[in-house]
């Protein structure tokens, strides 16, 4: 379980702060700039524009209506090419800033709209210039209602942050994803909402305060001193050498677990730094991977990177296996796959990785029959028989050990089956010691031979990492795949 201490909460509250910060000072003074460009385009106002408050209106409009998650994978590139990376907490700025400059430009807008027009028409009609009416007027007259946005603004990026563990960004959300949700640590769950209740409630307190006394001073006095919190952040030594550090790449929960053990064996043995960078699905590990953001990943078998490659061309390769975890199907209500009921509900992973995987047992198990060929990439519409009329309900992998009452069979990786509170000889269906699933330690194909990628393999094949690997994953759970 995860050790309650102190170190990992304040790292990943500062690092919530961090992003919050920069995205809601860069994006409030960007989107402040558009909203007064919404406004004063307006028919009837200094800057009327029909064609650009019409096409400025547009583009805020799609920029909103695209769900942020959807919104921050779309946008990697260019998020690249800002940062130099696509992980990390930098990285998940960018993203936070793009979805919040929109919000607070239309809110901006909003409250200027609110300022009275005779007052804009006698300032008019006194000779002030276009800039007088905005910096004399629009801004001072509409100051409470935009500093109660700009609250709003930095409290909707504060649940955003959440998401930022996508991106391996870190944050309150990522930690309580890694141990509160992906470890069913209920502690790590209650400490997370306890700060991001209390930042929230900070947040919505000190906004109140300025907008009911119009103090902006203070909030420059405070942006100054964050700002120069953050550099010195960026700034700090790293205490990892330069060119003796891999960053790897795992899924979230028990494979980092299993990683924190290899980096001990890898400091030890080889004198190399492992800097491990945890994700939340099984499509940015490969992306960040062929765009050089990190240099190996652990996470995924043979078939789904064989299929990945010729989905988008990746430049990787295989250069060692790891451990078969094999996939099996659970059940609290039947004791026997015999007894097992016509539509009955049957609980699969949904990500690409596992959802093939789970349909080939119940194909091997004869319950189910797929399309020719389809194998790995298989999903619930490639199924031509289903004679028992099985129910099924795709979930998140973390997600299916919480439906155990509800479904009557459910595939769950090796990953969840000790949360679970089961155990892989309890399991009604699973895949042998052959399985063709075994993990796998992939890299980009011009870095094949790097000398310290050889030293990754060697460490995962290690006692210490095999030791460590088999207390997470007891009962033959965990099959070195290599031997």
């Amino acid at each position: 379980m995860y050790d309650l201490a102190l170190i990992p909460l304040l790292k990943a509250t500062w690092e919530t702060i961090y992003m919050v910060f920069i995205a809601s000072f860069v994006s409030i003074f960007f989107g402040l700039l558009l909203g007064i460009c919404l406004f004063t385009t307006r028919k009837h106002q200094a800057l009327e524009n029909k064609m650009m408050n019409q096409v400025l209106g547009f583009v805020v409009n799609i920029v909103r209506s695209i769900p942020f998650i959807i919104l921050m994978i779309s946008i990697l590139p260019l998020t690249r090419l800002l940062v130099g990376t696509t992980i990390g907490t930098n990285a998940a700025i960018v993203p936070l800033t793009i979805a919040a400059i929109p919000f607070f430009a239309r809110i901006c807008e909003n409250a200027l709209n609110e300022v009275p027009e005779g007052l804009i028409e006698a300032v008019t009609a006194m000779g002030a210039t276009t800039s007088q009416i905005i910096s004399k007027v629009l801004l001072p007259e509409s100051l409470p209602a935009l500093i109660r946005g700009g609250t709003l603004t930095i409290i909707a990026l504060t649940g955003y942050s959440a998401m930022a563990g996508v991106v391996g960004g870190g944050g309150l959300g990522q930690l309580a994803i890694d141990y509160g949700y992906q470890r069913f640590d209920a502690m790590v769950m209650l400490e997370t909402v306890i700060v991001l209740v209390v930042l929230v409630q900070a947040i919505q307190v000190f906004g109140d305060y300025l907008a009911r006394h119009r103090n902006v001073k203070i909030a420059m006095v405070i942006s100054v001193l964050m700002w120069i919190a953050c550099i010195a952040f960026q700034a700090w030594p790293s205490t990892v050498q330069e060119g003796n550090v891999l960053r790897v790449g795992v899924m979230t929960g028990w494979p980092e677990q299993v990683m924190q053990a290899a980096k001990s064996v890898a400091k030890e043995k080889y004198g190399l730094d492992i800097e491990v960078i945890t994700f939340n699905d099984y499509v940015q590990p490969n992306t960040a991977l062929n765009n050089g953001s990190i240099d190996a990943n652990i996470f995924q078998h043979v078939p789904y990177l064989e299929g990945q490659i010729k989905a988008r061309h990746y430049q990787l390769v295989v250069i060692g296996k790891t451990f078969v975890y094999p996939m099996a199907f659970y059940s609290i209500k039947i004791q026997d796959i015999s007894q097992l009921k016509d539509k009955a509900i049957v609980a699969i992973p949904n990500d690409p990785s596992n959802e093939g995987r789970a349909l080939l047992i119940l194909q091997k198990s004869h319950l189910i029959e797929l399309k020719p060929g389809v194998g790995i990439v298989a999903t619930v519409h490639d199924i031509t028989a289903n004679p028992h009329h099985l129910q099924f309900k795709r979930l998140d992998a973390a997600q299916l050990p919480r439906v155990l009452k509800d479904a009557d069979l459910v595939a769950l990786t090796n990953d969840f089956v000790g949360p679970a509170g089961l155990s892989i000889k309890q399991a009604l269906l699973k895949e042998g010691a052959d399985s063709p699933y075994a993990n796998i330690i992939v890299v980009r194909t011009q870095d094949k031979d790097k000398p310290l990628l050889q030293q990754l393999v060697n460490v995962m094949h290690s006692p210490e990492v095999i030791d460590a690997t088999n207390k997470i994953f007891p009962n033959g759970a965990a099959i070195p795949a290599w031997k």
